[in-house]
């Protein structure tokens, strides 16, 4: 039925099981404000208020309720008489086979000691239980151990519709990354290079088997950013989506991590320098020796990117160009790059709400935590354009990091618009009708066709005999 075909005042007017409806609630608020007397301001603070109490003098506690089951969380199972959620068999075998793994023999970064790290997210309500994260801490060693990996850091868990994933990223080892399946126009960047500067493991939760997930292609990239697509939490799911994109779930997953581990993979500024000696174009990034935390902490000048910018064809760098010999070179203009360690103050804001100083959401809001205790200081920086994204850094030490707990969305400050849909061909011209052949003419080509058949007959004839 139409939208325009639908009576209003009969549509609110339908009564649920508890016998009200949207119509007679409405009257009912309106009837308890006209009896107070009050003001329009005090009438519109007191309206929830109103609505809950109208509410609970209908609420009957007899009623049935809901007969759909929470679902049970993956690993658990429920006990038969108590209800108690409870883990599995196989799964206390794999949480106690984690174990076995020892963190003092392994030698560990300190980007994953994150029993120690995970503390600076305590004040901002951020974080995981002690057994989760000890638990990852020991995925995260086994990682190294099999894979050879020079460095290993929690990247975070980005939530799905069926199942979650935790994300372990390794990088400083190029050899170890996965090559993409899928190659598109535009080359992905090399391992160990941009987007591409670390390769990642995934898995429902630390205490399952970690998948590494192939490198990211520029195509991927691009096509991620004109989608709006929730996880399942199955890697080999197809992504139905328009435009539609090169790759399952797998594929998807490791583009939403480059777009947030560009946006988002902040450092206290300083912390993180040019490698000045070094003789590669451009030159890479080192730890500071000589750190201190920033004196201006909390604020955004005090945090810098540790990604360059995403270009216009999917990576953070231009595609080198292949010089022939004895061929001119294309005047072709590059975009330019930008480069790393740009502050975060810089972003721009998320969403403008008026032309006056402060109408607008920064892409960061920062705050300190534990003021009360100078010495035990922390400064928290919250991403605004990808909710779940947090950094932070003591104010004393060198401690610093930063996670993600999200569902891989973007918050852009206006509503999403699906990219428009190709339009539809236009019908053919159509073809100039003939003139019809007068009689005549017809007549005289079907003689000069039945006396070429004579013709070929008798020259036919004459050949056998």
């Amino acid at each position: 039925m139409a939208a325009s075909a639908v009576d209003p005042l009969a549509y609110f007017s339908k009564a649920g099981a508890d016998g009200v409806s949207v119509r007679s609630h409405l009257a009912e608020i309106v009837h308890k404000l006209l009896l107070e007397k009050k003001s329009p301001a005090e009438m519109l603070a007191k309206l929830e208020s109103l609505s809950l109490e109208v509410k609970a003098a209908h609420f009957d506690a007899n009623q049935p309720g809901s007969k759909v089951k929470p679902a049970v969380p993956a690993g658990s199972i429920s006990t038969l008489h108590w209800g108690a959620i409870v883990p599995t068999e196989d799964w206390l075998k794999a949480a106690k086979a984690l174990f076995t793994v020892d963190p003092e023999v392994i030698p560990l970064p300190q980007s994953a000691e994150l029993p120690d790290l995970m503390t600076l997210f305590e004040g901002a309500g951020v974080g995981m239980s002690k057994q989760e994260t000890y638990r990852i801490y020991l995925a995260m060693a086994a990682l190294k151990e099999k894979h050879g990996l020079a460095t290993v850091r929690f990247f975070g868990k980005i939530f799905g519709t069926k199942a979650d994933y935790v994300i372990i990223e390794g990088a400083l080892t190029p050899s170890v990354h996965k090559p993409p399946s899928v190659v598109g126009a535009t080359p992905p960047e090399p391992p160990g290079v941009g987007l591409n500067a670390a390769t990642y493991f995934v898995a429902p939760s630390s205490c399952d088997e970690f998948v590494q997930l192939e490198d990211v292609t520029p195509e991927a990239v691009l096509t991620a950013m004109k989608i709006r697509k929730y996880f399942t939490g199955s890697l080999s799911a197809p992504v139905a989506c328009y435009p539609a994109f090169p790759g399952p779930e797998s594929a998807y997953l490791r583009a939403q991590i480059a777009r947030i581990v560009q946006a988002t993979g902040v450092f206290p500024a300083n912390r993180i320098i040019f490698d000045e000696e070094s003789e590669a174009t451009p030159k890479p990034l080192m730890v500071n020796p000589e750190y201190a935390p920033p004196d201006t902490l909390p604020a955004t000048d005090s945090w810098v990117h540790g990604y360059g910018g995403i270009l216009k064809i999917g990576r953070c760098t231009n595609v080198p160009k292949v010089v022939v010999e004895g061929e001119e070179e294309e005047g072709e203009e590059l975009e330019e790059e930008v480069e790393p360690l740009k502050p975060v103050s810089e972003d721009p804001p998320v969403a403008t709400f008026g032309e006056e100083e402060g109408q607008e959401l920064p892409a960061w809001s920062a705050k300190l935590y534990n003021t009360e205790f100078g010495a035990y200081g922390v400064a928290v920086a919250k991403s605004n354009r990808w909710p779940g994204a947090y950094a932070g850094v003591a104010k004393q030490g060198d401690k610093a990091a930063c996670v993600y707990f999200g569902w891989g969305q973007e918050q852009m400050g206006k509503n999403f618009t699906l990219e428009p849909f190709p339009t539809i061909a236009a019908e053919s011209a159509e073809a100039p009708e003939a003139d019809e052949v007068a009689l005549a003419d017809e007549n005289a080509q079907l003689k000069e066709i039945d006396e070429a058949k004579i013709a070929a007959a008798n020259a036919a004839g004459e050949d056998e005999e």
